[in-house]
């Protein structure tokens, strides 16, 4: 009877440990597909983006493509960027299609915090396909995102008359 008892407190001690020790890791987990207001913006050609953030807090953003078969409440991250706590530009290369995006910021206790403050330029200015900026809970915008065609890459030439 007393080793059936403390086995069972060995047991219940070490599944407690286990919780413990899993917790700060699942805190660590960014979810962007969990968040509200994820903008979206689209173009039939490949994309370039910059993105920036104001020094201090660090923040990070997703790129996602929503899919039905998705393991993620149907929402694929395609690109993700940490972001420089220094506030350094960041720029990078997107395929053609579709994208949600979301930039999450890291809180008390190293939990990832879906921003309170999302604004979508509706007229993006002239060259641009997307002008989107996030905030903790209202502007100003703390993370600026800018999305272009990617002028990059040449189309081909067509042959000489």
């Amino acid at each position: 009877m007393k080793i059936s008892r403390v086995g069972r407190y060995v047991s219940i001690a070490a599944a407690a440990i286990a919780t413990l020790i899993a917790s700060p890791a699942l805190a660590a987990e960014a979810r962007p597909w969990l968040c509200r207001d994820k903008p979206v913006f689209s173009y039939d050609r490949s994309m370039e983006y910059q993105v920036s953030a104001r020094p201090g807090r660090q923040w990070q953003i997703f790129f996602m493509q929503y899919s039905p078969d998705a393991a993620h409440d149907g929402f694929d991250i395609v690109n993700s960027r940490v972001l420089s706590s220094r506030g350094d530009p960041a720029a990078g290369n997107l395929a053609a299609g579709r994208y949600f995006t979301v930039a999450l910021y890291r809180g008390s206790g190293g939990h990832w915090i879906c921003p309170g403050y999302t604004h979508d330029d509706p007229d993006p200015k002239l060259g641009e396909v997307s002008n989107l900026c996030y905030g903790e809970d209202g502007p100003p915008c703390l993370v600026k995102l800018q999305v272009k065609p990617d002028h990059h890459l040449a189309l081909p030439s067509s042959p000489a008359p």
